[in-house]
């Protein structure tokens, strides 16, 4: 998932030109680049520089799952700050480097998301940030010149970038409000591709088979680096909270299908009356998650799906009316929760 998405502001496109209180170096006069060869030539401090992390867009319905820039150069010694993106909505990601050989950990495993290695890359060992949120910055310290392959955990393959280490001191190939432009480019074009893949929803517009979020190709395709965190009835997005909404008759029963490449999800319905997700996790005792076929909900106790890969499905039977509120564990402060409305 090499690229996803967050709330987008010149603010923070500024903050990742490489200028702003996140860097190590402050600039007091002039722009990054002339600041960046005054450093070079007095032997200070190495560079900064700043890559974004992810992005949203629309009320964090579509999602980036990218570093941007996608690709930079920089000199041995120099750092560089991974500033996260999107604020409370944003999606979570890790910035890692995993040494060429060795197995890439999995994110399911909470012991392998954690931080580890500290912040020097030289190639020769693991380094991740552990689980990073909006407005988290994590640096790295590059030290040995070579090509380096920075990944998330969670949305891999995808989202990987490549950060190519020249000998210190040789002259920079691109400046940073280079890398600002590039960075912006990419960003916009994967949150366009989101907006697409709404257009994809290949169920009946209302009926009784939903997706569970979405992406460009839907669920069959190769990973891809953005996404839609929505639970969708239709071929558009709408306001909230129709979003994720249906009306429908006691003993109707309900399709949910992951109709992302990229994203896990799970349906998780509270009690009756409460308008929040229960804090349980995704895949709790197996007295919470219900058993394969159809299950039933009244209200009275919370139905969870556990975790729903790509492609995968939950069928819930509805026999009580009311008004029952859901959403995914994952994402639901993305904005990924809906009301399903049950009449006599």
């Amino acid at each position: 998932m090499r690229k996803l998405f967050a709330l987008f502001c010149m603010a923070s496109l500024s903050a990742c030109a490489g200028s702003g209180a996140q860097q190590q170096i402050v600039p007091t006069s002039g722009s990054q680049e002339a600041t960046q060869s005054v450093q070079r030539l007095a032997g200070l401090a190495a560079v900064n520089w700043n890559v974004q992390v992810g992005a949203s867009h629309d009320s964090y319905a579509e999602q980036d799952l990218d570093y941007y820039p996608n690709s930079i150069t920089v000199d041995a010694g120099d750092t560089i700050a991974y500033n996260v993106a999107s604020g409370v909505g944003g999606d979570a990601h890790t910035v890692t480097f995993v040494p060429p050989g060795q197995k890439i950990p999995s994110p399911g495993d909470p012991s392998d998301v954690i931080p580890a290695g500290g912040t020097t890359v030289d190639g020769t060992k693991y380094v991740n940030s552990g689980i990073l949120v909006g407005g988290q910055t994590f640096t790295l310290h590059f030290t040995k010149a070579g090509v380096y392959r920075i990944l998330c955990l969670f949305h891999e393959p995808a989202m990987e970038s490549r950060v190519v280490v020249q000998k210190a001191g040789t002259p920079y190939p691109h400046t940073a409000a280079y890398y600002l432009h590039a960075g912006e480019v990419d960003e916009w074009q994967d949150l366009d591709a989101a907006a697409s893949s709404v257009a994809l929803f290949p169920f009946e517009s209302g009926g009784t088979t939903l997706a569970a979020g979405i992406s460009p190709g839907l669920s069959h395709a190769p990973p891809t680096q953005s996404t839609v965190l929505r639970f969708l009835t239709t071929r558009a997005l709408g306001e909230l909270p129709a979003e994720g909404g249906l009306t429908v008759k006691a003993g109707t029963v309900l399709t949910w299908v992951n109709e992302s490449s990229n994203e896990p999800h799970t349906i998780t319905f509270a009690l009756a009356g409460q308008h929040t997700v229960p804090n349980i996790a995704p895949d709790p005792a197996v007295n919470v998650v219900p058993p394969p076929g159809i299950t039933t909900y009244d209200g009275t106790r919370i139905v969870n799906s556990g975790t729903i890969l790509g492609g995968g499905k939950f069928m819930l039977k509805f026999t009580k009316p009311g008004s029952y509120f859901y959403g995914c564990l994952y994402h639901s402060n993305s904005r990924m929760v809906g009301t399903i409305t049950v009449t006599p």
